[in-house]
């Protein structure tokens, strides 16, 4: 029964990954993202070897990695926006309804092609590495862990899209509701400094993505970080299953 299960949801994985590179969007944002990204890393490392104060870690690893996560912010809902969003539209949700699948295995699959996405987006920048290895560059530990927590970070977001694409069968509401929500998740690290409570202002801060995502960047991976990630992730993943189980209701 398990393996019948893994089979049906790597069907529907299939098929959404199928569905994604036949059609345009994935290679126009990944054009725009890769230009985009290049030119900024083109720059820094013109910047970087005119400063003597900073290594290629401050000057470059730091900076590139945090506009990357940035952008993402902006792919992240639209790269999400048409999982469920479109089905509904097209009226094939109630197919996957009757279908064998559950709501979990429909979740997961919608939800690891978005990840694909991503990460065939990400594929692209290796040659940044590989062009600050010919520079002589070695810190690869912090080079691994900036990656590692970017994808942990574009996982959250990835998390949000879909649960605003369960809500609505207007993509682009839903594109504009999940990125909001980011946003207002982003800005949660500026609201600390309008509070005087300690307390208060750590939890507000632990909230936050960029906290978390920023620890990685820097090459200190703590076990806390994960914690957040996966609760993150877990909860709209749990709510995006509320929402289609509504509905039933």
């Amino acid at each position: 029964m398990r393996l019948i299960k893994l089979r049906e949801t790597w069907i529907l994985f299939v098929k959404e990954i199928k569905d994604v590179f036949q059609g345009p969007l994935i290679y126009i944002l990944t054009g725009t993202f890769c230009l985009l990204i290049g030119w900024l890393f083109f720059n820094y490392l013109l910047g970087a070897g005119r400063l003597t104060s900073l290594n290629m870690t401050s000057a470059v690893i730091v900076p590139i990695f945090g506009n990357m996560n940035f952008m993402f912010l902006f792919l992240a809902p639209m790269l999400t926006m048409r999982l469920i969003a479109g089905e509904k539209k097209a009226h094939t949700i109630e197919l996957l309804f009757i279908s064998n699948l559950n709501h979990f295995q429909i979740i997961v699959a919608k939800f690891m092609a978005s990840l694909c996405m991503v990460l065939f987006m990400l594929l692209f920048t290796v040659v940044f590495p590989v062009i600050l290895h010919l520079s002589g560059y070695s810190d690869w530990g912090t080079v691994g862990s900036a990656y590692l927590g970017m994808i942990l970070s574009i996982m959250c977001y990835l998390s949000v899209g879909m649960f605003t694409s369960s809500l609505t069968e207007n993509q682009i509401v839903a594109a504009f509701t999940s990125f909001g929500i980011l946003m207002g998740l982003m800005l949660l690290v500026v609201s600390v400094n309008a509070t005087n409570n300690w307390m208060l202002g750590n939890i507000v801060q632990y909230l936050s993505i960029p906290v978390h995502y920023e620890s990685f960047v820097r090459g200190a991976i703590r076990s806390y970080d994960f914690v957040y990630f996966f609760s993150f992730i877990g909860f709209f993943l749990w709510l995006t299953d509320r929402s289609l189980e509504s509905r039933n209701w």
